[in-house]
């Protein structure tokens, strides 16, 4: 006792002084070491950052990806399964038309496959389960002829009014701001009077953007649909091909090229370009560049510090681009049953949180594996429920589209992409009404030397792994002409 008192008076005097050197001196004794230089440090390292790596490691100069996951491949993620085969928990389609992600797949000899879609689709609709052909020439959706009849009226305005709509810069459209004051429900509600005909058209936005009707920007939703080259393309070449082994396999083979230039584990926090070079820092870390891209998501990019602060615009559309709500399930079958059934496998139901299934089985069919998509408001009741719950849910709604042998699956997986730490959501942005022509040029704008990538800068195939590689290829291609520019101008000093 007689020592405890002794010493109080030296302890508090201990911790004073501590204090003081924390807080006083951190340039003494909390001086973070320069870990690495490179010409330019790349912020993700999905498609859109490693595209752009390998764009500038071409043309000789260095580079740091620095990617927030103990993964690469950003919102593209395969799983291999018990006895061969795999899923893809993310991004999985291409198709014709692609001009970028196919000859980067073809490079690095991943091959394609076609998506199954032999045999009779599903719908459920008005409280009836009915069957009709995959194939497009000669099957239509099983609703009355006068809902059919608005349903394509309302396709055929919004493919004239698409084409209306620059994809390079979409605030200049005609009637960019009549457009863009209303949601596409608005818009549906407005223009589209049965409701078999509106039905279907949710679908397509929950399909596409993995959100509400009311959640979207009607300008926004006509970008998209130009920018995938009109409704029949989307709907055919958008979801006509997969990759064998998996859409991941790409990132990876890019990553295994540009070997320790990709770091992993490394979520960024700040970006400094007050200085001669860009300091880019890490919980630990710090890192300099000439130049900087950030290739991730504008929601997810704004949240990293800057010095000094983005523009007031920059920093205001990104709080105005919210991520899509999607929960992707698989279940695993020893074979694909529901083929010897003559069905393609998928359904598009009004009356389950699984509004939309496919057959994402291997080429063979081997093992037989099924898709469910839970989106917009239904994955958002979902996000974060026990998996136990959201199986047996998804189970019931499979056992109810294929038949009883659909209620014991060998394997069972979720990806809740709202939950995911490094995407926040699923698939890509979605501009609610008010953004484009609020914030017109801002998306690519770079801010210094700080330049953006990702599928939400794209101009074609907005949201797209295609539109990702075209992103941070054009980054690239712009990083390397003011790096030139620069070289010229000290050559001429």
């Amino acid at each position: 006792m007689f020592c405890d008192n002794f010493f109080k008076p030296f302890k508090f005097v201990l911790v004073v002084l501590n204090a003081f050197f924390c807080f006083s001196m951190p340039n003494a004794w909390a001086q973070e070491p320069i870990q690495r230089q490179a010409d330019v440090i790349i912020v993700g390292g999905g498609l859109a950052g490693l595209s752009a790596a390998r764009t500038l490691v071409s043309e000789g100069l260095s580079v740091i990806v620095l990617e927030a996951s103990n993964r690469i491949g950003g919102r593209t993620w395969t799983k291999n399964i018990p006895g061969g085969g795999w899923i893809d928990m993310g991004g999985q389609w291409v198709g014709p038309g692609m001009e970028h992600i196919l000859p980067l797949a073809e490079s690095l000899d991943v091959k394609t496959f076609p998506s199954y879609h032999k045999g009779d689709n599903i719908l459920i609709y008005g409280g009836k389960q009915q069957k009709y052909s995959s194939d497009p020439a000669v099957g239509t959706f099983p609703i009355s002829q006068e809902e059919l009849k608005d349903y394509q009226s309302a396709l055929k305005k919004i493919d004239a009014y698409a084409l209306e709509v620059p994809v390079d810069a979409p605030w200049r459209a005609p009637r960019a701001k009549e457009w863009d004051s209303q949601t596409l429900a608005t818009w549906i509600r407005d223009n589209v009077p049965s409701p078999g005909a509106k039905f279907i058209l949710r679908v397509f936005a929950l399909g596409y953007f993995a959100a509400e009707p009311s959640d979207i920007s009607f300008l926004h939703f006509l970008f998209y649909i130009h920018a995938g080259g009109g409704f029949h393309k989307l709907h055919t070449s958008g979801v006509a091909l997969r990759f064998a082994g998996g859409a991941q396999q790409i990132s990876e083979k890019m990553a295994n090229q540009l070997g320790d230039r990709v770091l992993l584990n490394m979520p960024v926090r700040e970006i400094d370009q007050t200085g001669d070079l860009v300091v880019v820092r890490t919980e630990h870390d710090r890192f300099e560049a000439k130049q900087v891209i950030v290739a991730m998501a504008p929601p997810l990019a704004v949240r990293i510090s800057y010095k000094p602060n983005l523009p007031a615009n920059r920093d205001q559309f990104s709080q105005r681009t919210p991520m899509g709500s999607s929960i992707k399930v698989h279940a695993v079958y020893e074979t694909a049953f529901w083929r010897e059934k003559g069905l393609s496998g998928q359904v598009i139901s009004e009356d389950d949180d699984v509004s939309l299934a496919v057959d994402n089985s291997p080429p063979d069919g081997k093992p037989g594996i099924l898709a469910g998509f839970l989106e917009g408001q239904e994955a958002r009741e979902w996000s974060d429920r026990p998996e136990a719950e959201l199986k047996k849910k998804v189970l019931e709604a499979f056992v109810k589209f294929y038949g009883a042998e659909a209620a014991t699956p060998v394997a069972f997986y979720k990806a809740d992409w709202d939950a995911e730490p490094w995407a926040r959501g699923c698939f890509t942005c979605v501009l609610p009404p008010g953004t484009w022509t609020g914030f017109p040029g801002v998306v690519r704008e770079p801010v210094g030397r700080i330049h953006w990538a990702g599928t939400e800068t794209a101009t074609e195939w907005y949201a797209y792994m295609d539109g990702a590689v075209a992103s941070g290829k054009r980054a690239a291609a712009n990083i390397l002409l003011i790096l030139k520019k620069d070289d010229n101008v000290k050559k001429t000093k």
